[in-house]
């Protein structure tokens, strides 16, 4: 799983310079039609995606509610996350996900491939079950 460069240097700063970082109010999931990079690039769009958005993690009840407690450098989702179905007008292909600290904008902080790529043709939800998301730091 690919740090981003915004949450690699923050850690760095923190850990090795004692510069605080402020977490996030809420963690959002999103889904990308290739790899995200370090900055979450190729997010599926409202214009491919009629409907899109990011999910937030936990589902309301609070940031500490949608992971995992961390444990061997590793956190899953615990909630399921239901994207709304796809209401373009041509299919789109997912093959990674993305993690950032809005559901807007914001800062990219984590991505990976999906286990396999998806198509999602108009009226398909994606749909990410609990304990199927992994975020691993190496």
């Amino acid at each position: 799983m690919a740090m981003s460069t915004y949450l690699a240097n923050a850690m760095l700063d923190l850990t090795l310079r004692g510069v605080a970082f402020v977490p996030p109010a809420n963690i959002y999931v999103s889904l990308h039609t290739a790899d995200p990079g370090l900055d979450g690039a190729n997010e599926v769009s409202a214009q491919t995606w009629t409907g899109y958005t990011r999910l937030e993690t936990a589902g309301g009840a609070g940031i500490a509610n949608g992971f995992s407690a961390a444990a061997a450098k590793s956190a899953n989702n615990t909630k399921q996350l239901l994207f709304p179905a796809n209401a373009g007008q041509s299919k789109v292909t997912v093959t990674h996900f993305g993690i950032w600290d809005a559901a807007a904008g914001g800062h990219f902080l984590y991505g990976d491939a999906m286990q396999q790529a998806r198509d999602f043709n108009p009226t398909d939800e994606a749909v990410i079950y609990p304990n199927r998301l992994t975020v691993t730091v190496k």
